[in-house]
């Protein structure tokens, strides 16, 4: 089994992996309920609404079977179970539930082509040098690394 933690500023991301799907329920919510104990002795709360997971499998994979994965809610002080979403957004990046990037170049792709728009707009009206700045500031960062939203 696999377990691992990703800090980046204020977000949290815990990834488990198992080959029997039952074994994982049961591990993550013994973990989550670790993660619980701990931000309750620490008087920290965790936002149940923007928690979720995902369940990652290729494509040829179908997982139909329905997991309960839960987290206690300090404002409700009940275990409330989390959404099930099929992509999460990790440092900008859009990673499906079935592995593919379809969605995630369809996005960039839309971004990239609204300022290519403007800048063949532009073109007419400011330098080269200009437009080159603004395809560096603006859709190059896109194309080498999409981190912004």
């Amino acid at each position: 089994m696999l377990l691992s933690y990703c800090y980046w500023t204020d977000d949290t991301t815990i990834l488990f992996a198992h080959k029997n799907l039952k074994v994982l329920e049961q591990v993550v919510n013994s973990e989550l309920s670790k993660v619980s104990d701990w931000l309750i002795v620490n008087k920290l709360t965790l936002n149940i609404k923007k928690s979720n997971f995902v369940i990652f499998c290729t494509s040829l994979k179908k997982i139909n079977k329905e997991i309960s994965i839960k987290m206690y809610d300090n404002n409700t002080n009940k275990f409330c179970s989390l959404d099930r979403e099929n992509f999460v957004k990790f440092l900008g990046i859009l990673i499906y539930c079935n592995l593919k990037w379809k969605h995630h170049i369809d996005i960039i792709s839309l971004k990239i082509s609204k300022t290519i728009g403007i800048l063949a707009r532009l073109r007419h009206f400011v330098p080269t040098e200009t437009l080159f700045m603004i395809y560096r500031s603006l859709i190059l960062p896109y194309l080498s690394y999409e981190l912004f939203d």
